[in-house]
């Protein structure tokens, strides 16, 4: 790989690594990694693209749920539960933490309490989201480095 290739992989190192530090990303991201090999090169790029677009969905759905005049907090719960799983299995360790509050307060049928979960939860899925975009862009440029140049 050229050099500017190895430089770019340490950035990609260096700021997964601050990620970790700060528990915007957890040490599972090193394991979703590992996964990846030449068969799948791109495996990471994909995953963080679905979490991505579910993450938004269940940012939609909860807002609506904590909208209505009468809370369903079953349903708030089902849903802060399912978006704190794939924070979790995503490794986005603050923002996972965040859902269990809305959990928390779901659980509660505390709706001021969903409120402000709920203010958190986008507060830090929005720092995880710049970030993990970030880690897709490197990637993907360290990627297309690696492909054969037409001649």
């Amino acid at each position: 790989m050229a050099a500017k290739g190895k430089d770019l992989s340490q950035q990609l190192e260096e700021l997964i690594s601050s990620l970790q530090e700060q528990g915007i990303l957890t040490d599972y991201f090193d394991e979703l990694r590992g996964l990846q090999d030449d068969n799948n090169p791109r495996l990471v790029d994909e995953i963080i693209t679905i979490f991505l677009r579910v993450a938004e969905d269940y940012r939609a759905e909860l807002t609506r749920n904590l909208s209505e005049p009468d809370v369903n907090y079953s349903e708030v719960h089902k849903l802060a539960t399912w978006f704190k799983g794939s924070t979790t299995s995503n490794a986005c360790g603050r923002v996972a933490l965040a859902c269990q509050e809305l959990v928390d307060a779901s659980e509660a049928k505390n709706k001021e309490g969903c409120l402000v979960a709920l203010e958190a939860v986008n507060r830090e899925y929005l720092v995880a989201k710049e970030n993990l975009n970030r880690i897709v862009g490197m990637e993907r440029e360290i990627y297309n480095m690696r492909l054969p140049k037409a001649t």
